[in-house]
């Protein structure tokens, strides 16, 4: 059983470091849409709303993965 928690572990942090990276890439970028729409240029608003709403989630699922990896279970 070893092996393969090991294993996990080491998956949950080649998958956790992207999704956290991406998570804060997607909430800066619908945040500036957002701003963007609210001051009169040419975008979507709901686009950077759900870009913001997809990176807190991206966000949220890395931080468990990395909790996990890290063997931080509380």
């Amino acid at each position: 059983m070893g092996f393969f928690h090991e294993l996990l572990k080491i998956v949950a942090a080649l998958v956790g470091l992207p999704l956290t990276l991406a998570g804060f890439l997607g909430a800066f970028v619908g945040f500036g849409m957002v701003l963007m729409a609210i001051f009169g240029e040419e975008v979507d608003f709901g686009i950077g709303v759900v870009l913001i709403l997809g990176g807190i989630l991206s966000l949220t699922i890395g931080t468990i993965l990395g909790k996990f990896a890290r063997g931080d279970y509380d």
